[in-house]
């Protein structure tokens, strides 16, 4: 909402922009503007005092004005001190100003932490559940964040209890928790983290499920052949679950072990060899990457004999050294729309094959990790990007990740 002056405003007013430092700004930053009133110091030799109002209503922040005004003269003018330009939000703007954090667009810009869309996005979805949470008592936009209590975070709390399971309810808590420490660390609120103490939920590791190479196999026999519709729920949609991709995208994902954004962005030149021969992928590890803000490190896919004998069925002998990706090289679109469709038709298919097992299409990364593991043991982190990270050089492979390279192109068989 835009806040404007009516032609004749009270004496002393304006519209003050947070970012812009500036009255009566012409900037769009509207989300951030407020009223804000100049007192003259009579006597003061042009002397004023300031302060920046909290109601986004002109009325309300006139009566403001007015009891600032009576408040100040009171005390001769001196023994309020009035902080003009201090970062003091409405709970409204103050997830505004945690979105713009996150997304690296916050004016310290020396602060800003790199964190990934999806991050973001699940980030901000907490604070609008908590938001929804409070609106239901308090006014979103004249509730200062520094009014937020311990009542309002049990109310939040019971709330997130009713709606999650053990593990999002820690991840929904965590992330509210960090929303106050942004305010405070970040934004330098005088305030008490309202989210610092709470108790977590206790969660209980699953056993790690691993797919047989005939329950496996049934997946992949099974598209084209079951009903590939999927009826959506609550209103009796149905969607195409089939892509024709599909069939090789899952054997790719169980034979390199990749997570979905590395097995899908996979090009054929990221192959490599070394001088014995030995064939493995080198692709950027976006998450260390990411977590430590730089584009030095690396991880590595092994090419056996299955994952070889995949690709040559892929056209191998006439793509190689191409920037043509491995997986669905004519795609027309994101390939986060690529990803989705492997997760949601690999749930699909797992059904409608007659697999009794929880699982997913993530449950082929762990089927070839515990392959891998059963062949090189204790070098397994070194591949999978678990432990031992180092930094490394363009075209400079570890000796401790070559070994384990070595070993496991030569003797990992997934299924044996």
């Amino acid at each position: 909402m835009k806040l404007k002056l009516p032609k004749n405003p009270h004496k002393g007013i304006k519209v003050y922009c947070h970012r812009c430092k500036r009255d009566n700004p012409t900037c769009n930053h509207y989300d951030i503007h407020r009223y804000k009133v100049k007192i003259h110091v009579i006597g003061g030799e042009g002397k004023k005092r300031t302060k920046v109002l909290n109601s986004k209503k002109y009325n309300d922040a006139v009566k403001e004005a007015i009891d600032f005004e009576n408040e100040i003269k009171a005390s001769n003018y001196e023994k309020i001190i009035v902080k003009e330009e201090g970062n003091d939000y409405s709970v409204l703007d103050a997830v505004i100003q945690y979105q713009r954090y996150l997304s690296g667009q916050h004016k310290y810009v020396h602060k800003i932490k790199r964190v990934s869309p999806e991050y973001q996005k699940e980030c901000m979805r907490y604070c609008k559940f908590f938001l929804d949470s409070l609106k239901e008592v308090r006014n979103l936009v004249d509730t200062r964040i520094i009014e937020v209590n311990q009542n309002d975070v049990a109310r939040f709390y019971l709330w997130a209890e009713n709606h999650y399971g053990a593990k999002s309810f820690n991840k929904c808590m965590s992330a509210l928790k960090a929303f106050f420490a942004f305010l405070i660390d970040v934004e330098e609120i005088v305030m008490k983290n309202q989210f610092a103490v709470y108790e977590s939920k206790s969660v209980v590791m699953k056993d790690v499920t691993a797919l047989t190479k005939e329950e496996f196999q049934g997946i992949i026999d099974s598209i084209g052949v079951v009903s590939p519709f999927q009826i959506l729920g609550g209103r009796g949609e149905r969607k195409n679950m089939y892509k024709s991709y599909l069939v090789q995208g899952f054997k790719l994902f169980l034979l390199t072990g990749g997570r979905r954004e590395d097995v899908v962005e996979l090009r054929w030149c990221n192959m490599f060899a070394t001088i014995e021969g030995v064939r493995f992928f080198k692709i950027a590890n976006k998450k260390v990457n990411r977590i430590r803000k730089t584009g030095e490190y690396n991880k590595y896919m092994p090419i056996n004999d299955d994952l070889f004998e995949l690709l040559l069925e892929m056209g191998y002998e006439t793509k190689k050294n191409t920037d043509d990706y491995i997986l669905f090289p004519e795609r027309n679109v994101k390939a986060k729309t690529i990803m989705d469709a492997l997760s949601k038709s690999f749930s699909h298919y797992v059904k409608e094959s007659g697999v009794e097992k929880n699982v997913s299409l993530k449950n082929l990364r762990k089927t070839y990790i515990t392959w891998m593991h059963r062949a090189i043991g204790k070098n397994t982190g070194l591949l999978t990007s678990h432990s031992g990270e180092k930094v490394l050089k363009d075209h400079y492979i570890d000796s401790t990740v070559l070994t384990a390279l070595e070993e496991a192109t030569l003797r990992i068989r997934v299924f044996g």
